[in-house]
């Protein structure tokens, strides 16, 4: 890898650290007599302080454009919040830290996006966004091992290793991001002073954004849409996120429920972010051969399988539910992968010429109030009616954006 790339080491250990707390705070709520609605709180708080934290430090890091700072603040900051999640014991604490977490955590994603926008002008964007992503999923896959081999009485003992994990995380920023200033010329920062902080509030969590080279692409294979179409799409998307966080929220405190040991969750978690990691290495090698607009449809439809194949064990098979969940699960992560491509890309093309900082924003909030909205009513769903309901409120949200995503209108 080229001295330009070697930067990108450094996002390992912080994916790592990212990827086991959010499998693990789950199971420690549960392990401190917390309720799947307990869950669902935590998950919301999370995904509501993201929102503003993500505009702000965007900002602050425009303003000061400093990359290398903002990356060390949010190590730094994980070390205190750490160490005090591990000597909480109520759930109202920890649900509280994990909002505080939300907030620092935040700081090093503009930071580290900047750091690959400002590569645009050296190497092809699509590539080098790729790379990116593929090393986010990687350290997060990493972040679950120690996980295979714990059981309910080592919970707390694995935040001090994503400690030792962060100061992996610390080591590294100070060696392989040597540079303060981006490499983004004026031109272009202007652009990104703009719309940078609704940008990162979609890539806190591995989400794959495509720039300009990418669309290039594929442009004369997708049609030109009326505005309405725009809006079309981002309902599609609303209610394909709403759906995701409808399953995601309980889907720990559902295995949990069915008697899954510690490593088994994360078993079936390591086997998503496999999945994910296959279809984004595959899926844009071959980007610009394929029909977006179908193979969205095919993801859909896909995510709606994965829920069904999760309780489906507890009607006809009740001893299979491990291995089955391995599969809903893995079948959950291509399907993601895929219509988290496709949908960005679709969107980015359908608004690149219809003002698309107004798009963005719009985007921007539409995955933000989807997911505080649908984790809240996980958690609700699943205390009082039960995980079936749940899911099949999730299946049903699917269902719904393959029908928006499908209608034309005039």
């Amino acid at each position: 890898m080229k001295t330009s790339s070697v930067w990108m080491y450094s996002i390992l250990p912080i994916a790592a650290v990212s990827g086991g707390l959010g499998v693990l705070l789950p199971l420690y709520i549960l392990s401190l007599g917390g309720s799947v609605y307990d869950v669902g709180i935590a998950t919301a708080l999370y995904a509501l302080i993201s929102i503003p934290a993500s505009i702000f430090w965007g900002d602050l890091t425009d303003r000061l454009n400093r990359i290398k700072l903002f990356v060390l603040i949010s190590v730094i900051g994980l070390f205190p919040v750490l160490l005090i999640l591990y000597f909480l014991t109520q759930v109202a604490a920890v649900e509280s830290v994990y909002g505080l977490y939300a907030f620092i955590a935040t700081a090093s994603a503009p930071a580290l996006n900047i750091m690959v926008m400002s590569s645009r002008m050296r190497k092809s964007l699509p590539k080098y966004f790729s790379r990116y992503s593929t090393m986010l999923i990687i350290g997060d896959a990493l972040g679950m091992v120690p996980g295979l081999f714990i059981d309910g009485s080592f919970a707390k003992d694995y935040l001090l290793l994503l400690l030792v994990v962060n100061v992996i995380s610390l080591v590294l920023a100070f060696r392989l991001i040597s540079a303060d200033k981006t490499n983004i010329e004026p031109k272009h920062k202007k652009v990104v002073k703009k719309s940078f902080g609704v940008l990162n509030m979609l890539s806190v969590t591995p989400y794959v954004l495509t720039g300009h080279f990418l669309i290039d692409r594929i442009r004369k294979g997708l049609k030109r849409k009326v505005i309405r179409h725009i809006y079309l799409l981002l309902a599609s998307i609303s209610l394909f996120n709403l759906a995701l966080y409808l399953f995601n929220t309980s889907y720990i405190p559902f295995l949990y429920a069915h008697s899954l040991t510690y490593s088994q969750i994360f078993i079936v978690n390591m086997g998503n972010a496999i999945a994910q990691l296959i279809v984004y290495v595959v899926v844009l090698s071959l980007l610009s051969n394929i029909n977006l607009e179908r193979y969205y449809k095919v993801s859909t439809l896909l995510r709606s399988a994965a829920p069904a194949l999760a309780f489906l064990p507890l009607a006809v098979m009740p001893g299979f539910v491990f291995g089955w969940n391995i599969l809903a699960y893995f079948v959950a992560g291509i399907a993601y992968a895929i219509w988290n491509i496709t949908s960005s890309v679709m969107l980015y093309e359908k608004i690149r010429r219809q003002g698309p900082g107004h798009y963005v924003g719009v985007w921007a909030a539409v995955l933000g109030f989807s997911g505080v909205l649908g984790a809240f009513l996980s958690g609700l769903l699943s205390a009082m009616s039960g995980y079936v309901t749940t899911f099949l409120f999730s299946i049903l949200a699917l269902g719904a954006a393959f029908f928006v995503f499908s209608y034309k209108k005039g």
